[in-house]
């Protein structure tokens, strides 16, 4: 298991981020489109896309990276508050920590989008590869950092352990090709042509599948 510890460090309490919420498709508007920004004058591409729901299906989709970059994401409480309130010496514990992730996918990086086996790799063909040996990112796999680490409180003081996944960001649009004209066309760019309405946020993972990130030790007054 690989981390980047940075010490022992006393920072404020910090309060674990809010996870992304999935949403299913339909948003609860009039509009029968599913796909997040568009009417029904155009054709359900994301739905199209995986194969899901009574809607004409494209013949192909692909997904056309725009940028791509990779950003230590945000810290998380991943282990319980051990607390030396009530001792008069410095208290050594085994604190166990852990943190699992997976990939997010959104629109416009404010609605989420569901994603079946089918779209995710056709995400993940478009999406830039890793060229590194030791770290690499794949869409749809839950990746998990996990450790048992001694520490030493001192009196007064509780501690915890905060994590920071590395998350690889990609930004694009997906190309639709239909058989028979849809909607008036038989190509259709989903949210638009060169656009990065398609966000896509996958963890980083070590070569031996762990969860790439950086530990953080906390500690405040009881």
């Amino acid at each position: 298991m690989k981390v980047f510890p940075r010490g022992r460090r006393r920072l404020a309490l910090l309060a674990p981020a809010l996870a992304l919420v999935l949403i299913p498709f339909s948003t609860g508007t009039a509009s029968a489109n599913s796909s997040p920004g568009w009417g029904d004058d155009k054709p359900d591409v994301l739905a199209g896309c995986n194969h899901h729901g009574d809607v004409r299906w494209p013949s192909s989709c692909q997904y056309h990276e725009v940028n791509a970059w990779t950003a230590l994401g945000k810290r998380h409480q991943a282990s319980n508050v051990v607390g030396n309130c009530g001792g008069t010496d410095n208290g050594t514990y085994a604190v166990t920590y852990s943190y699992a992730t997976n990939t997010s996918y959104s629109y416009e990086q404010s609605q989420s989008i569901e994603v079946s086996v089918g779209l995710k790799d056709t995400f993940e063909a478009g999406m830039s590869a890793s060229s590194s040996t030791s770290e690499t990112w794949t869409l749809g796999n839950t990746r998990t950092a996990t450790s048992t680490i001694t520490n030493t409180i001192r009196p007064g003081y509780k501690g915890a352990y905060w994590f920071a996944p590395w998350v690889r960001h990609s930004v694009g649009w997906i190309e639709a090709h239909y058989n028979k004209r849809t909607d008036g066309h038989y190509y259709w760019y989903y949210p638009g042509q060169g656009s990065s309405g398609i966000h896509i946020d996958t963890p980083v993972s070590w070569s031996d599948g762990s969860l790439k990130g950086e530990l953080y030790w906390a500690t405040w007054k009881c």
